[in-house]
């Protein structure tokens, strides 16, 4: 409920954000469908929860994703679009002492706001609009309750209670609009989405040493190459 709540907060925000300037913009609808490339990412149990140091990796496969972008476009350097996706792809827990694994299917949620600068100008006619984007949002990974049955289970899993968890992030990259007539379109984008490492809930340190920690630091990217079918409202 907590994580709905983070979502719909902040859907609201960005449309107050995105509403000033509608009247004077030309606006877009993409379709789009995108692969996914995370990074993987290490980690070390230490003490208090293990006097050996246990060093694992947080893994991800290439997943899928598809969404849609409202997009709109002034008549001088600038454009916005306002952007929601939902993909899925696997990802593993290993501990590289032990050998031992956990295989968590990721369902994810997520939406930004993105300002678009386009270094060539949209007036005249020109077809071709390379641009550059930068955005934020938030992005909820959706744990199924399978998947937390079996973190509970010590024969399964047996690393802890998890659950959906939300994440601020940005994203920036680039890309290329091609108009083909006055209403469909296409477009090529590239973006890095940044966050902070998901943990599903767990925490990240604990003075307890029975408690399930799940160290993850840094910065975690993941790479967005997507395709859009692009339709212009008149």
């Amino acid at each position: 409920m907590k994580n709905t709540r983070l979502f719909i907060t902040l859907f609201g925000v960005l449309l107050v954000v995105a509403f000033p300037g509608i009247s004077q913009a030309q606006f877009r609808l993409d379709l789009f469908g995108a692969g996914n490339f995370p990074q993987s990412k290490d980690f070390e149990i230490s003490v208090p929860q293990s006097t050996v140091p246990l060093k694992g990796t947080h893994e991800f496969s290439v997943g899928a994703r598809g969404g849609v972008r409202l997009g709109y476009d002034g008549r001088g350097h600038w454009g916005q679009d306002f952007v929601y996706s939902y993909g899925s792809n696997a990802s593993r827990i290993i501990n590289h002492t032990n050998s031992a694994q956990y295989s968590i299917s990721n369902r994810i949620h997520q939406i930004s706001y993105n300002g678009l600068w386009y270094p060539g100008g949209l007036s005249g006619k020109k077809k071709v609009f390379p641009y550059l984007t930068a955005g934020v949002g938030g992005t909820i990974y959706a744990v199924t309750q399978s998947a937390i049955n079996d973190a509970l289970d010590p024969n399964r899993g047996g690393i802890g209670r998890l659950r959906t968890e939300g994440l601020f992030s940005f994203n920036a990259g680039a890309g290329i609009r091609i108009r083909v007539n006055s209403l469909y379109g296409f477009r090529i984008d590239v973006r890095d989405h940044i966050s902070r490492p998901v943990r599903y809930g767990l925490p990240r340190s604990s003075s307890d040493p029975k408690a399930t920690v799940f160290p993850v630091t840094g910065i975690f990217n993941q790479i967005e190459v997507s395709f859009a079918f692009v339709y212009y409202f008149r």
